[in-house]
Order: structure tokens, then C-alpha cells, then sequence
């Protein structure tokens, strides 16, 4: 033997020797994080310093469960520590399944590079798998710092990762690539193509600041997370991971079918983790169904780490009424309407009832409805499953309806009792009794009347409506009479059938007619065209479609004839009109209303002169509704010239009148004190106040229309202060009850404003002209119907009512907005107003689960724990936050710590939280 030779085996012994005195020492085994204690085959190793709520605990969970990361002494996993180069290479083979391989390994453990004896096997196959070699790795072997004890850095941690997945042709494709993050100079000139390719596979993130940090150290935690996100583009993997569609699943037992087809079972207990790789949330086994995609760590038999990865079932499922069993050919007769089918069984079936607990086959009684499965990932053609969802019931009960499915004749309550939906089929010869006693059919049954039902065999047989719900039609017609009362309204039906519809008229309804400014009910007039908006039946609008009142702005009186009381005037282009005044014209003359004797001396002769007078009129058809001497014009800037001091404006007939006016005119504008003509924009609606003479601005007016959220109110000083949707603040005093409008209620008083509600605000210049308070909708969506293009919401009190949306509608949720109604969806919580311009504005709320902290009392903030993310963590509540578990309501202090929630914000502020 040479002396080369000699010395070289010498060393290998003495190495040996060391690696099995190093390895019989728990003292070092436990300082390392390749070696540490043996992860027990019964339960992952649960970890002092990891937190229930620290950021990478499912990732550090599941390392831990394959065995590929262990703890330190004291059960300490010590996430913040930076992990050395040659622990890195120990994870990373060992999450490749290859550690056997490394200990029958026959390399040579003489190392060109200084590394600690328990590493060297793992170094050694490393180099010889080509994770890293020896060109690369002698750059810096002169630094102070032994090779494998030199701390791992980000771009040499993309390097290794990204071999050891196999995706090193995906590195050399992208090394061209240019770099996405703002320290890109900082690379190494071989780091580009690695961490472009492990970004792009989303294994590694930069920061928040756009910067990667390429030479900076990786943690434990971070690096559990990196090769955590890679184990899904392994090709080699530890023999500890199963993967494959659920066969079966118990309280005690999980079957999975790999990809060739074997099927093995495995054992479950109290200490198995499952997560779903959708949000890396922790889910309970209920969670995963027959035949969803699971990813499964386990050892000697025992799952110690499930993640769902894809909750598509592979299932034909069939639902009906079950007729017969007949348990000796394992068949059973299926009623489907009015089909009956015969069904073949699996030997096995498996049979439960709606909430999971097993049956016999022979238990489920005739008129039960019964759900069928079958495995489609299987051959055979016989059903497997079967979920018993109804018993027959026949019954007494007391809900809301919350569904009426006219093409499967079926109905849908909401059960008082228990707060849980329940759907019947509605028996042939069902009837409907009304409030007030009177019989009637299914067609006056609506979605969110509260009723009493009765079930015999499943099917319901009768309703009694005790209160009706809120339901929003429209309907139109022509105008036939309003009763002397004002009380009812009646109309000819549109459509041609001359059928007559009488309805209530809700307190404070509301009246359009273009043109006509706070038109009320005593402007309709027989024989208009209407559009009705209608509650329960009730007119809370009617909107005049057939006539429009025509303004005519700055006319000059030409004659007046008051035996016939018609009235010539000419336009400011010059075209002659004539219209009849009658005693029911309003006529104003200055701050005064005058009456029609009054109109020849006060106009025509000589009160201002002879010069001829300038008048503004409201016509409809022929009539005069309203006359005045022109001294204020409203409209909107059309033309704006401050260098002659000229100003044109665009009245609402459409009408462009140019005034002379000076620089220094007043011009009154909300929030915004000694503004001037320079303040103006064109588009602006302003009004503008005229000489005597008519011929000159002495002041003008910056109108204003807002749609607000109130959130404080004063009501000794009659205060109200809001905010808009760009969060600019308000504050003004309502001064009269007058100036409050709230439609379809009885009451219009100060103290009907509420904090969180909207208001919209007309402003004329900086005083306040009206608030009308908008009648807003929270609550659960239930249902959406795109082709009806209707929501129904099930608000926080508990009603149900169907919501029509129409064509002109916004959705806004996070900063997006939206014009497409199948943006919502079922169990979004939303809430709904109308916008200055009466479109309907629908905010979804921000939706989330989470844990909580702590409630403080005194402010009345609930704090929650912090999430990866790094969520808001301090929340206030909307004034009428709903706050259940259930159908019960809870008070804010009855959220405690670890408690897990859900989560329901719009605005920066809790509307709902429900107790899981």
C-alpha cells in the first residue's frame, strides 16, 4: 500500500471514528439542525418558540412531520436563526427522500472545503448529485468563516433549491431574464436565472420594499417555507409522503389511491394536522370529501400531516326519494319526479345521514331524500355513498321564506327554531292564507315573508303569511285618480288591457317630473304616464314618463290678454310663445307670490318701468305652472371669461344666456369662504342672483349634491358631520325638520339621522337646502339571479327581501369596481344605496377569518391576533354591527382570546362577526 494511500484510510477512520462519537452525543445532536432528536413516528414535534399564529407554522409543520427539519433542546425550533450552508444541504436532501442514500454513500468524505463532521456524507453526495460543485463553491474559501458553517444566503439558497426540484433548465432559460426586483445590481453574475426561476415558481418572494437582498441571511423559518413551497416540483421524494384521491375517510382512518392505482389506508388521530393548500389555513377532517386530491406526510402507518390540494370531487352524485331497498340484490327504487329509477349499490355503502354519523341501509325509511355517489376515478358502475338529507318529516313550524323554485316545485324556509334553511316540495294541492285572513294562491307568496307552514311527508301543503316582506316592484301606467286624501293612487295598467291598479301611498313619497323642482302629488295630473316604485305594495315613488316641465328662462313679456289670461312671450332667439295662465299658477314676483289679479299691474305695467320684463316660466304643454320675474337663473357654467368678466350660462331648458358681471362678485361655495369667479369651472352647477335691470350678476351661487356617510351627530346643536366616498369630511347644521326628507316613513325629525347611515345633501352655495335620508341595505346576499338581474339579502334584522338592481349599477369591493351582477355571490355580505345620481351603488364587505386577541371595553375596539399577511388588527364596530353565532345575538365582550372568528369590514369597521 502507498503512503498516500495509508494516510488517506487513516483519515477516513479517523473521520468515522468522530461522526459516530459526534452522533451518540445528544448534546451536539441537539445543537444542529440536521441532527436534533428523532421525530417521532406518532406525532410531528411540536415546537415551544413557534407560536399557533406564527407566519410559517404550516410550513415548518410539515418539514417537521417528513422529518427533513428537527428542534433543538427544550423542544426549541429557534425560527429567527440563520442557517448555515451545510444545513441547507442536509434539508434539501433530506426533503429529496435521498438521506438513505447519503449513509450507504461510498464517496470519499475528504472535502475541499472545511466542513463539521456530521455534515461531511450529506456535503460529499451533494457534490456528486451536482447540487453544488467545487468551481462554484472555491469563490470566498479564504473567508474567516469555515465553508459550511458560513451562513446561507438568498441567491445561494435559490441555487440549491432550484437544482434539487430539477429545474435547472428553467434557471439557464431565464438567466437572460431581466430582474424584477430594485437591488438587481447586487446579484451575483450566476444568481439571475435561480432566482428568476424560483420566483416564477413562487418558492421565494422579495420584500415589501422590492428588493430581494440577495447576499442577505435565510432563517429557519424561511427556509422550512422555501423548501416547503418547492416540494411540489420534486421529482424524488422522501418515502414518508403519499399523494393521491380520497377512497375512504373515518374519524380513525384516511384510504388514499396513488396514481397507480393502490389503494393503502392510514391511521388518524387527535394529533394529525390538516391544512388546505388554497389559503394554508388549518381545516378540521370533515373538511375533505370523497375522492379530493390530498398530499399526506405519514410514518409506520400514521398520518401525521394531511393537506387538501384540491377539493374537486371525482364523483357522479344523483339526489331523489327513496321508494324501496331491496337489501337482497343491493338495489334501491329512486322516485325523480315523476320517474322512478332503479339504482345498484356497492356490497360496501357507505351510509350517513346529513351530519356525517353512519346508518345502516336498511334503517333509511321510504320518502326519505337520499343523495347517491359513486367514484368515478373507479370502474365499476355502483354507488358507494349514500347521504340520507331528509328524513320524511311532517311538521309544525314558524321561518322565513328564503326561496321559491317554481321550475323544480320546490320551496325554501329559514326555521325560526333552529336558523337553518329547510326545502320542501310543495304539495299539488298547497294554499296560501294572507295577513288579514283571506285565502289566495302561491303567486302572493314572496321571497322574506315571515310565515307558519305546515310539511306532511316532505311536501308543503299550506302557508300563512304573518308578515309580509319588504318587496321592491315597479310598475307603470297612466294616471287615472288620486283620492281626495291623498291616500290612494290610482292608475290605468300599461300593456293594452285597460285593467285598473289602486295602491297606497307611503308617507313622504316621493314625486318626479323632469323639470319641476320638490314637485309633490298635487302637480300629477290626470292622464300622465307613470313609473311607480312600490314596497309591500305601497308607492314610495312615482316619476312622471310622459310630459316633462319645460323651463323657459329669461323670456320677454310681449302681451298679456287678461280676459283670456294668455300670456306672449319671446325667447332669447326670438321665437314667439303663447301659454294659458290660470288661478292655479304660481306666480313670484321677487321674495312674493302674488295672485293671478296682481300678475298685469305687477309685469306688464309700469312697477319697474316700461321697459319690457324678463321672466323665467315652468310649462306643461300649454299651462303655465310657474312664472317669476327673472332675478336668479339656475344652471351649470357653460363659459367662463375672467380676463372680460363675462359669464355664460346653460339653464336646464338648455338655453345659454351671457351676463356681464366683475371679478370681485360674490360667489358663495360650501366649505371655501371669499371665493371668487377664478373658482368656478365650467360644468359647475351654480345659480346666479340678477340686478333689477336684468342685465347684471350681483351674485352667484355654487350648488352642490352628496351622497354622505354621517358619523357624528349633535342634536342640541342640531349638527350633523359626514363624510364622502373620497373620505372628506363635512360639518353642517340642519335647521329645520323641514329640510329632512326620509321616503316611505312616517317621521322626518333630527334625531331619524343615524352614525353610519348615508344622507344625500343638496347644498345651495354654503347653506343647506335638504337632507334626504337614503334607505340602506346590509345584510347576506341568499340568492342572485343574472337574467332577472335582482339580489336577494337577508338583512341584520333578520327580513328577506329581493332587491331589483336594473341596468345602471356600480359593485365595488377592495378599490375594484364592477358593473357585472355575477361579481356577487351567495353568502357575500353587502350593503346597497343609491349614489347622488340615484345609481345603485353595491359595496361587498371584506370577508376573513380570525383569531381574537382581546375586546377593549373602553373603546370599543376588538383586537385580533397578527396574520401573515399583516392584517389590520384593531377594528371598531359599525353602530349596528351584527354580532351572532347562529340565529343568537352576542354582545362585542363575549369574543375571547384564541376564540376563531369570522370576519365581515366595510370601511375599516366590523358590520358582522360571526362566531364559529
Amino acid at each position: 500500500m502507498k503512503g498516500n494511500n495509508r494516510k488517506q484510510v487513516r483519515k477516513l477512520a479517523a473521520a468515522a471514528l468522530a461522526f459516530s462519537v459526534l452522533m451518540s452525543s445528544p448534546a451536539y445532536a441537539a445543537d444542529i439542525a440536521g441532527s436534533g432528536t428523532t421525530v417521532s413516528t406518532q406525532a410531528i414535534p411540536s415546537f415551544t418558540d413557534v407560536s399557533s399564529t406564527h407566519w410559517a407554522l404550516k410550513h415548518i409543520t410539515k418539514l417537521a412531520a417528513m422529518g427533513v427539519i428537527q428542534g433543538y433542546e427544550k423542544g426549541e425550533y429557534r425560527p429567527e436563526n440563520s442557517v448555515s450552508q451545510q444545513e441547507v444541504i442536509v434539508m434539501a436532501l433530506r426533503l429529496m427522500g435521498l438521506e438513505g442514500e447519503v449513509q450507504k454513500s461510498k464517496t470519499d468524505i475528504v472535502l475541499p472545503f472545511a466542513v463539521d463532521s456530521y455534515f461531511k456524507p450529506y456535503v460529499a453526495y451533494a457534490f456528486d448529485k451536482g447540487l453544488i460543485n467545487i468551481q462554484e463553491e472555491a469563490d470566498g474559501t479564504n473567508a474567516k468563516t469555515a465553508w459550511g458553517a458560513r451562513e446561507a444566503t438568498r441567491e445561494w439558497v435559490a441555487k440549491l433549491v432550484i437544482r434539487a426540484i430539477g429545474k435547472q433548465s428553467l434557471a439557464q432559460q431565464q438567466a437572460s431574464a431581466p430582474v424584477s426586483f430594485k437591488d438587481g445590481k447586487d446579484f451575483s453574475s450566476w444568481a439571475t436565472g435561480y432566482v428568476n426561476a424560483a420566483v416564477s415558481l413562487n418558492i421565494v418572494q422579495g420584500f415589501e420594499d422590492n428588493s430581494f437582498q440577495p447576499k442577505g441571511k435565510v432563517t429557519r423559518a424561511q427556509m422550512a417555507t422555501f423548501l416547503s413551497r418547492a416540494d411540489k416540483n420534486l421529482t424524488t421524494r422522501t418515502d414518508r409522503v403519499v399523494t393521491g384521491y380520497v377512497m375512504s375517510l373515518t374519524d380513525r382512518k384516511i384510504s388514499v389511491m396513488n396514481a397507480n392505482g393502490d389503494t393503502k389506508d392510514y391511521n388518524l388521530s387527535t394529533d394529525t394536522v390538516i391544512y388546505n393548500a388554497k389559503d394554508d389555513s388549518r381545516i378540521p377532517a370533515s373538511a375533505i370529501k370523497l375522492t379530493n386530491e390530498v398530499y399526506v406526510v405519514q410514518s409506520s402507518g400514521n398520518a401525521l400531516y394531511i393537506e387538501l390540494t384540491n377539493d374537486q370531487q371525482k364523483l357522479e352524485t344523483i339526489e331523489g326519494t327513496l321508494n324501496q331497498v331491496v337489501l337482497s340484490d343491493m338495489i334501491l327504487l329512486l322516485q325523480q319526479g315523476s320517474n322512478q329509477k332503479v339504482v345498484y349499490l356497492d356490497p360496501n355503502v357507505a351510509v350517513t345521514d346529513k351530519d356525517g354519523r353512519g346508518m345502516s341501509l336498511s334503517s333509511i325509511a321510504p320518502g326519505s331524500v337520499i343523495q347517491l355517489s359513486r367514484n368515478t376515478l373507479l370502474k365499476e358502475q355502483k354507488f358507494s355513498q349514500i347521504v340520507v338529507k331528509q328524513i320524511p318529516v311532517s311538521k309544525q313550524a314558524e321561518g322565513t321564506v328564503t326561496n321559491i323554485d317554481k321550475t323544480q316545485n320546490k320551496i325554501t324556509f329559514l326555521e325560526k327554531t333552529t336558523g337553518q334553511p329547510e326545502t320542501y316540495s310543495i304539495a299539488a294541492n298547497a294554499f296560501v292564507t294572507l295577513p288579514d285572513g283571506t285565502p289566495a294562491d302561491l303567486s302572493r307568496l314572496h321571497i322574506g315573508d315571515q310565515v307558519s307552514y305546515n310539511v306532511k311527508t316532505n311536501e308543503m301543503s299550506s302557508v300563512t303569511v304573518k308578515k309580509t316582506a319588504d318587496v321592491s316592484t315597479t310598475v307603470q301606467g297612466t294616471l287615472s285618480s288620486i283620492s281626495d286624501d291623498k291616500k290612494i293612487l290610482t292608475i290605468t295598467r300599461a300593456g293594452g288591457t285597460n285593467e285598473l291598479g289602486a295602491y297606497y301611498l307611503a308617507d313622504n313619497a316621493i314625486v318626479t317630473i323632469d323639470g319641476l323642482t320638490n314637485a309633490s302629488l298635487y302637480d300629477l295630473e290626470a292622464g300622465d304616464d307613470l313609473k311607480l316604485e312600490l314596497v309591500n305594495n305601497k308607492v314610495v315613488s312615482a316619476t312622471v314618463t310622459s310630459r316633462s316641465i319645460k323651463q323657459i328662462t329669461f323670456a320677454t313679456i310681449v302681451k298679456y290678454d287678461p280676459d283670456t289670461k294668455g300670456l306672449m312671450v319671446s325667447s332669447d332667439n326670438g321665437d314667439l310663445s303663447a301659454y294659458k295662465m290660470s288661478d292655479n299658477t304660481a306666480i313670484k314676483y321677487l321674495d312674493a307670490t302674488i295672485p293671478l289679479s296682481n300678475f298685469q299691474s305687477m309685469f306688464i305695467d309700469s312697477a319697474l318701468g316700461n321697459k319690457a320684463k324678463k321672466v323665467d316660466l315652468k310649462v306643461s304643454k300649454n299651462k303655465i305652472v310657474q312664472i317669476q320675474l327673472s332675478s336668479q337663473i339656475d344652471g351649470t357654467v357653460a363659459q367662463l371669461n375672467t380676463s372680460t368678466n363675462q359669464l355664460t350660462i346653460r339653464t336646464a331648458g338648455g338655453q345659454n344666456l351671457t351676463f356681464n358681471t366683475v371679478s370681485s362678485v360674490p360667489v358663495d361655495m360650501l366649505n371655501r369662504s371669499g371665493a371668487t369667479l377664478s373658482d368656478l369651472k365650467v360644468g359647475d352647477a351654480i345659480t346666479i342672483q340678477l340686478n333689477l335691470t336684468q342685465d347684471y350678476i350681483n351674485q352667484i351661487t355654487f350648488k352642490k349634491v352628496g351622497v354622505y356617510k354621517t358619523i357624528v351627530t349633535n342634536t342640541s346643536t342640531r349638527q350633523i358631520s359626514v363624510k364622502d366616498d373620497t373620505g372628506a369630511q363635512l360639518t353642517f347644521t340642519i335647521d329645520s325638520n323641514d329640510r329632512i326628507s326620509n321616503p316611505g316613513k312616517a317621521t322626518h325629525d333630527f334625531e331619524d339621522l343615524q352614525v353610519d347611515e348615508y344622507v344625500k345633501a343638496t347644498f345651495n352655495g354654503s347653506k343647506l337646502d335638504t337632507v334626504q335620508l337614503l334607505n340602506t341595505v346590509r345584510g347576506k346576499v341568499t340568492a342572485v339571479d343574472p337574467n332577472a338581474l335582482t339580489l336577494t339579502v337577508q338583512d341584520f334584522q333578520g327580513a328577506v327581501q329581493v332587491i331589483p338592481v336594473g341596468q345602471q349599477f356600480v359593485i365595488k369591493q377592495n378599490g375594484n369596481v364592477s358593473a357585472a351582477i355575477t361579481t356577487i355571490k351567495p353568502n357575500d355580505r353587502v350593503e346597497i344605496i343609491k349614489d347622488a345620481n340615484d345609481k345603485l351603488t353595491i359595496q361587498i364587505a371584506n370577508a376573513s377569518k380570525r383569531i381574537v386577541s382581546s375586546y377593549d371595553v373602553v373603546l370599543n375596539q376588538l383586537l385580533l391576533k397578527p396574520t401573515a399577511n399583516g392584517d389590520k388588527t384593531t377594528y371598531n364596530f359599525f353602530s349596528k354591527a351584527y354580532l351572532h353565532k347562529g340565529t343568537t345575538n352576542v354582545a362585542a365582550n363575549a369574543f375571547m382570546e384564541n376564540e376563531e372568528i369570522m370576519l365581515y369590514t366595510l370601511d375599516d369597521k366590523i358590520i358582522e362577526i360571526e362566531k364559529q
